[in-house]
């Protein structure tokens, strides 16, 4: 199987993939974005390919999609999951996250087969497995060939998409993880529709390591602490923001706090005593470990305001979490109400710990 990755330079962290049939040459595009339609042909020809089917996983929120363009320009037929064809109903819900428009256009775009989970697609010798994965939004279907996993919005590397969008649902996304990813075999490699990081695949081995979102718990205790991992939509505006579909969004204005990585904080932890604050869940630290003397406050608790920041001014503040998502969030959050001298520590507690760093074990409690 020939498979490309097209990762979107527009700020919006989406990543595009073309797979290919090796003898027959046709191939798929899953997931284009409007502003890579002209790399997406590109890289098409250039493999020598031929373009033949389209598919989205989902009715895209944070981006709009290229394949109306791409189905003029190469006659590639679309495909979706059949409830994207009453996408409409909830359009106007999108106009209160400032998603409407975006919303608007991808409704639009003509769909030529409806699917539903359990059927397959054929791009030449290639069989593809469409699975329905609702729970970003309720027509989501991930995409299952030879050994890869294609998971849209619904799965991203170290997180999830939100559940609380229009069409989304955090029970139903319980479970889509537990109930159809998690049962898949370790080794299947994933592909994520959004990635934030510089992340070009990861395995659902390691996702089951160390991405909270999969860590074994009950759907009352995973609703719950998908409540306090997301920031609250509407903080999501103002100021350069762009919503994105994952916890990590674009700010398009000059960030007031510093990245750091983990050799700059181990310096630091010497020569400035900074004040490490870990916005992890609780029993993510019970279960991976903390740097040494954080100060664990969840991200839900710090930006629904049950902090008390007076403490944190005048004091040199270092935000960690997982893999450095939830940190950006809570960096802008803090310095958004005046707390100044901010880092985010870049890769997180994972990231520290695949720099041969040190991690304490914690109780739950």
């Amino acid at each position: 199987m020939i498979l490309q990755q097209i990762r979107s330079a527009d700020g919006t962290g989406t990543l595009t993939y073309i797979i290919g049939d090796e003898k027959t040459r046709q191939a798929a595009v899953i997931d284009p974005n409007l502003s890579d339609v002209d790399r997406i042909v590109d890289v098409v020809d250039s493999l020598g390919l031929k373009l033949t089917t389209i598919v989205d996983t989902h009715t895209h929120a944070d981006h709009y999609t290229g394949a109306q363009v791409l189905k003029e320009r190469t006659g590639a037929r679309i495909i979706m999951h059949a409830l994207a064809g009453g996408k409409w109903e909830f359009v106007h819900l999108g106009d209160a996250f400032g998603i409407g428009d975006i919303l608007r256009a991808n409704v639009k775009v003509a769909i030529d087969r409806f699917v539903e989970g359990g059927e397959t697609i054929s791009v030449g010798d290639l069989t593809v497995q469409a699975i329905h994965t609702p729970g970003h939004t309720n027509d989501h279907i991930s995409l299952l060939v030879n050994g890869h996993l294609f998971t849209g919005d619904v799965l991203l590397v170290g997180q999830a998409g939100r559940s609380d969008l229009p069409s989304g649902n955090v029970d139903e996304q319980y479970t889509t993880l537990f109930e159809k990813i998690m049962k898949l075999p370790e080794s299947t490699v994933i592909h994520p529709g959004h990635d934030y990081e510089g992340n070009e695949y990861t395995t659902l081995a390691a996702e089951k390591r160390s991405n909270p979102f999969l860590a074994m718990r009950s759907k009352a205790e995973y609703k719950a602490f998908v409540e306090d991992f997301f920031p609250p939509v509407a903080d999501a505006f103002g100021n350069g923001v762009v919503l994105q579909c994952g916890t990590r969004r674009v700010f398009e204005e000059k960030e007031e706090f510093t990245n750091i990585t983990p050799k700059e904080l181990e310096a630091m932890m010497v020569t400035d005593k900074p004040l490490i604050i870990d916005v992890r869940e609780p029993k993510e630290l019970a279960l991976f470990g903390a740097i040494s003397g954080v100060l664990n406050i969840p991200m839900g608790s710090l930006v629904r305001g049950k902090v008390d920041l007076a403490p944190f001014k005048g004091r040199k503040v270092v935000v960690v979490c997982q893999t450095g998502g939830r940190s950006i969030e809570a960096a802008h959050y803090l310095v958004s109400k005046g707390i100044r001298n901010v880092s985010n520590l870049v890769g997180g507690t994972l990231g520290w710990i695949m720099a041969g760093k040190q991690v304490s074990r914690v109780s739950k409690e």
